[in-house]
């Protein structure tokens, strides 16, 4: 996960070469849109839709029970919901220089926001698989420049093939475009992608890596936010016109897993909300994922 861009800011912009050239070789969707929300709220709910089809326990946006509508660390926005960590038979999410294991206060370049497992109260499994990687630093103008060579769990994981069934990874404020620049964040994927692509998981085809941005820069309901769509099965040059969003995202990723139980949203249907176009979406079959 990447932070608050629009669409021409990353996909096809020189100052995120890698980013565009993925794009390319693989596929990305022409219309995945910011539209979770029908006002401008922050990157926390949409990390929770993502993951839960919703930002409330009930509802959606601002408009229902206990609706996480501002960024709030852990220890004063909790959600009792059922999330995709609770659905899949395993899973981890990566988090780049946070201090603890699914720690619930910012810190440094460790945003809570950014770490959806930390807010779902039910989730007894947190503090063992939020795990925490170390930073890495990445040049902020030079464009196509590896970030070191980063050694962590992660790489552990894909080295010696015990990747979980789901993988959440979100780089830090400054890596993430959020603070640093589209530039930073394109040579942190540059750095890490390859391991990825490289892996035993993804050679043997298990793998399918979901890019994405958490919302616009500049918020205008409806438009859409960059995205990369990385998998064996993707033909070169896919470019998807349907129209998606980060519920048919959670869907797709539901499918894949083998989850028939669509969660908020990605089931079209919740309770006191309408969801909105392009929640049920397939999106496997708009990228062959």
């Amino acid at each position: 996960m990447f932070e608050n861009e629009d669409f021409g800011t990353v996909n096809g912009n020189a100052h995120a070469p890698y980013i565009s050239s993925l794009a390319s070789s693989c596929g990305y969707a022409s219309a995945y849109l910011d539209n979770c929300f029908t006002t401008n709220l922050v990157s926390l709910p949409h990390y929770l839709a993502l993951t839960s089809g919703s930002n409330c326990d009930t509802g959606l946006g601002t408009s229902g029970t206990s609706c996480i509508s501002v960024d709030q660390d852990a220890t004063v926005a909790q959600l009792s919901t059922t999330s995709i960590f609770d659905q899949v038979s395993s899973w981890k999410a990566y988090q780049e220089d946070m201090p603890s294991p699914c720690d619930m206060t910012t810190s440094g370049n460790y945003a809570t926001k950014h770490n959806p497992p930390a807010y779902y109260s039910d989730l007894s499994s947190c503090t063992t698989n939020d795990v925490a990687i170390a930073g890495v630093t990445c040049n902020a103008s030079t464009t196509m420049t590896s970030c070191g060579t980063p050694s962590n769990v992660f790489t552990s994981d894909l080295a010696n093939d015990t990747l979980p069934a789901l993988s959440f990874v979100t780089p830090n404020l400054n890596n993430d475009m959020h603070n640093g620049t589209v530039t930073e964040g394109d040579n942190w994927l540059y750095t890490y992608m390859p391991l990825v692509v490289q892996s035993k998981a993804y050679l043997n085809g298990e793998v399918a890596v979901l890019v994405l941005w958490d919302e616009q820069s500049t918020f205008e309901f409806g438009a859409a936010t960059p995205n990369v769509f990385v998998s064996p099965y993707v033909n070169a040059g896919t470019v998807a016109a349907t129209q998606l969003n980060h519920f048919a995202a959670l869907r797709a990723v539901e499918k894949a897993l083998g989850v028939s139980t669509y969660l908020g949203c990605a089931s079209g249907t919740l309770s006191g909300a309408t969801c909105p176009v392009g929640s049920t979406a397939d999106l496997r079959a708009a990228l062959n994922l």
